[in-house]
């Protein structure tokens, strides 16, 4: 009788559990779940880069001027010094001439004025001044016997005092007969050869001056390269500082990129760039940060918004053929990299209480764990505590998600 009985219970509660088991899986909540794998993981900053020619070399009008010709056109290769531009100089030319005739006159007046006085002239003035002589001392004689009669009462005052005067007259133009001699055998003084040099010296500058410019009037190519962006013609007028051409290498090329400050923190030279361009079909190409700049600065986003930025440089270390000079590129700055790590989506994760948790799929129930998470990065999270390869997580659960509730995997 005992065993009829416990034969009966037995049967009541497998029943029993098997409605209960079909209620339950008739109420069980819809999930969609992925497999915990392994694989690699990078967090990257991801920026535009530009690309830009090795030795580029912006060229400039050292002054103003109208072109004469231009030598060279776009895409043309040219070596380092050649002729690229060259400006008319006629004013310049005209100015040098016009200086060369000045030096001219005043080398002209120089030289006549140190030239050597005539002999005969000499020996003219000679004769004057020894006559001059013998009429100073008679005029001497006059007026010494003309105070001697004075003295004795014999001639008036009025009459020695045209003596003293007549002597006077007589010794002045004496003086002046030797001056003359002198000026006449020392054509010029000193002080007079250093003015006329002062000035020929003034003169030589300005016109060496005025040939250095010269140079400026021929526009040559700062670097060897490619001509890529010209922008005169002839008859084009230039002001000093006119940008005119712009050459560069077209294979030796780097790219430029302008990264956020508040992400320039984690980027480090010698971090690897992936280089990617959909329309050029460039993808996964490599690179390398070369160099980070010193200083930030202002950058208006295509939004309108001012940012703070830093350049840094970026070497290009895969081949890619076709690339140009001012291609615009999409390049992703790995900060940080795993190989061959537990990684699930990043849609299983949430937050609760500030901790992250997911659930997981144990016997078609969702049992709520909590993670630790590691590099996040497309869409993928790394897993560094709380899975095993090959384990199941709910993807984006639902507010009917509890812990503990069946589940039916979509």
């Amino acid at each position: 009788m005992k065993k009829k009985i416990i034969g009966i219970i037995l049967v009541v509660i497998a029943v029993s559990a098997g409605a209960v088991f079909m209620m339950n899986r008739s109420n069980a909540v819809d999930v969609e779940v992925a497999v915990v794998e392994r694989g690699n993981i990078a967090e990257y900053v991801e920026e535009l880069g530009l690309v830009v020619s090795e030795n580029k070399g912006n060229v400039f009008s050292p002054t103003a001027g109208k072109v004469t010709e231009v030598l060279v056109k776009v895409g043309d290769p040219v070596e380092k010094g050649a002729v690229l531009v060259k400006i008319d100089s006629e004013q310049l030319t005209r100015q040098i001439m016009e200086l060369e005739a000045q030096k001219s006159v005043i080398m002209a007046q120089y030289n006549e004025a140190k030239k050597p006085a005539d002999n005969r002239e000499i020996e003219k003035l000679e004769l004057q001044l020894a006559t001059q002589e013998r009429n100073v001392r008679e005029a001497q004689r006059k007026r010494d016997n003309s105070k001697t009669l004075y003295e004795a009462g014999a001639l008036s005052y009025e009459e020695y005092q045209a003596a003293v005067t007549a002597l006077e007259t007589e010794t002045a133009q004496l003086e002046s007969y030797r001056l003359d001699l002198e000026l006449l055998k020392k054509p010029i003084s000193a002080n007079v050869a250093s003015q006329y040099e002062a000035q020929l010296r003034q003169l030589d500058i300005q016109i060496e001056e005025l040939r250095s410019r010269g140079q400026d009037f021929v526009i040559t190519a700062p670097v060897q390269g490619t001509v890529m962006m010209k922008t005169v013609e002839a008859g084009t007028y230039l002001q000093p500082g006119t940008q005119v051409m712009e050459i560069g290498d077209q294979e030796a090329l780097y790219i430029e990129s302008d990264v956020l400050v508040a992400e320039i923190g984690k980027v480090k030279v010698g971090a690897p760039v992936e280089i990617s361009h959909k329309d050029l079909g460039i993808d996964g190409m490599q690179g390398r940060i070369r160099k980070i700049h010193p200083q930030a600065f202002s950058k208006i986003s295509d939004l309108g918004i001012e940012q703070k930025r830093i350049k840094v440089e970026i070497d290009i270390e895969d081949v890619i053929t076709g690339l140009r000079p001012g291609y615009d590129l999409d390049i992703k700055i790995i900060i940080n990299s795993k190989e061959n790590t537990l990684l699930i989506p990043e849609n299983a994760v949430f937050q609760q209480n500030g901790k992250d948790y997911v659930f997981v799929n144990e016997n078609n129930t969702a049992v709520l764990r909590e993670i630790q998470k590691g590099i996040e990065s497309k869409r993928k999270v790394e897993v560094l505590t709380g899975f095993e390869e090959g384990e199941e997580v709910i993807l984006s659960p639902s507010e009917k998600l509890e812990n503990g509730i069946a589940i039916k995997k979509l």
